[in-house]
């Protein structure tokens, strides 16, 4: 083994076991912590962008990997519609939040595995009609590498979804980037000060590595767009927008200022 392989084994387990004892942490209070995913602005697009997978899909009892499905954001939702799941994470403690969730009546259609992701798809021989992937590749040491994988485990027509992944673009206006800054400021004050109030840890302390792609900036769509056409895939829809910890601010930043730092992909296999 090479110095390099060495050091990028070493990086990669360092990433990984961060991110166990991270959600281990957060699991009950995880969506508490984040309510960024449960604002009524990023709540109306999670519906609006479900509607088009489901729609993509067709069958109502499609068969749907989701990886990182931690406890549940994307997971529920499409068990309620009555597809067939099949949810990988690596936090045992978020899957056992999630397993709390299920109604009876669905259990049947959901199966959960503790594992990595990229494990998982390394070594899982089945194919699905979607993968869904919900605040996950940010986390990931070599997610490109992972997307590929990822691709060739969709059945012909399949569909990926990327939900919720940073935004890394170039800063085209500084004025509007001033604003934009001061935006996220005053929210996240008001976030902290909720926080506190409500006698909610934060855990900024145990993050170093866990949110690796930050690191660069967040991911390119452009570049994740160009990766998954050499997979044969084809890009549906690409959305940009603002997201903040509250809805107002996502809004505001969104629809008046124009500025964003949030993405979702809809792509399908040819």
């Amino acid at each position: 083994m090479t110095l390099d392989v060495a050091k990028d084994n070493d990086l990669r387990e360092k990433i990984l076991a961060e991110n166990r004892r991270v959600h281990a942490l957060e699991s009950s209070l995880y969506l508490q912590r984040h309510p960024e995913q449960t604002n009524f602005f990023q709540t109306e697009i999670l519906q609006k962008s479900l509607d088009k997978l489901c729609a993509e899909l067709g069958n109502p009892k499609s068969r749907i990997l989701d990886l990182g499905c931690g406890t549940g954001y994307l997971y529920l939702q499409l068990l309620a519609r009555g597809h067939r799941l099949t949810g990988v994470d690596i936090s045992l403690e978020m899957l056992e939040v999630l397993k709390q969730k299920i109604p009876p009546a669905a259990k049947n259609r959901s199966t959960l595995t503790v594992m990595g992701v990229e494990d998982f798809v390394e070594t899982d021989n089945e194919f699905y009609d979607a993968v869904v992937l919900s605040a996950l590749l940010h986390h990931l040491y070599d997610y490109e590498s992972t997307v590929r994988k990822i691709c060739g485990k969709l059945s012909s027509g399949g569909c990926l979804w990327i939900f919720f992944e940073p935004l890394k673009q170039k800063i085209r206006s500084s004025l509007r980037f001033t604003l934009h800054k001061g935006i996220a400021r005053l929210d996240e004050s008001v976030y902290r000060l909720e926080m506190r109030l409500r006698r909610i840890r934060l855990l900024e302390e145990e993050y170093e590595w866990s949110d690796y792609q930050r690191r660069f900036g967040g991911i390119d769509p452009n570049r994740l767009s160009e990766l998954l056409r050499s997979e044969d895939m084809e890009i549906e829809n690409v959305e940009k927008y603002c997201s903040r910890r509250y809805g107002c601010p996502a809004l505001f930043a969104t629809r008046l200022l124009g500025t964003q730092n949030t993405f979702n992909l809809l792509a399908k296999k040819r």
